[in-house]
């Protein structure tokens, strides 16, 4: 990891390889005490470990532990987008005693440096930001997920994203991928998410975001989904005014 990987508060950045069994078991338990309501999800964790996972052919995955006082306390996954001069941002999150020290801004920043060394090595001039995606509070069933999701939605906004304009809805997997199948996420139901984008310093000096190339980015690119998709064709739709 060609980064600074110490931060505030003795907070020290690993890059989690999937070669690493030991450290890749502390990531994915990281995960499951984080995330508990996306356990299924673990693999997709196992898969972006491997960097260029063959499922997922047109990004770099990173995976990353924060350490702090010899305890593992945050996780990151992210992954720069080879057809495109952003990235993807999938997972961050803090064990409840590593937050409100700045690490989460330390991080976004950590991730905007690795995104653009990723976009350099491609021959490109730098990476704009990334792409995430957060659920929006007013679709929550009840109290305590709404005040998780606005949360997490004000961390993003604290560490600069911006919510799109662009109706969005979350895909459930990556299409055709060897290590999730449809039944896995039976249970799952598509929803309709802010989509955000975060843009490094490179990012806020464009005067106009092309926010098609957002939407084809993370649908094509990411999840995969074939172009006749009908959450591109109505994201498209808005933003074309079709």
């Amino acid at each position: 990891m060609p980064l600074d990987v110490h931060g505030p508060k003795g907070a020290v950045l690993h890059e989690v390889h999937a070669g690493d069994a030991q450290l890749l078991d502390v990531a994915c338990d990281l995960f499951t005490s984080i995330f508990p309501e996306d356990v299924r999800h673990v693999s997709y964790l196992r898969a972006c470990a491997m960097g260029r996972h063959p499922s997922h052919p047109r990004t770099i995955d990173h995976v990353w532990l924060v350490e702090q006082g010899s305890e593992w306390v945050g996780l990151r996954i992210f992954s720069s987008i080879i057809t495109r001069d952003f990235g993807y941002g999938a997972y961050v999150g803090f064990l409840p005693k590593a937050r409100g020290q700045g690490l989460g801004s330390w991080l976004v920043e950590k991730v905007h440096e690795q995104l653009d060394l990723d976009a350099r090595a491609m021959g490109k001039e730098g990476s704009i930001g990334y792409l995430g995606e957060v659920e929006r509070p007013i679709d929550c069933a009840t109290a305590e997920e709404r005040q998780i999701a606005e949360k997490r939605l004000q961390f993003h906004r604290r560490a600069g994203a911006i919510i799109l304009p662009v109706p969005f809805t979350e895909s459930v997997m990556i299409e055709g991928v060897d290590y999730l199948s449809p039944e896995d996420v039976k249970e799952e139901l598509p929803r309709p998410m802010y989509l955000l984008f975060n843009p490094s310093r490179r990012g806020k000096e464009i005067p106009n975001l092309d926010l098609v190339s957002f939407i084809l980015g993370i649908y094509l690119d990411v999840y995969l989904l074939p172009r006749q998709h009908e959450y591109i064709r109505h994201s498209l739709s808005y933003l074309l005014g079709e």
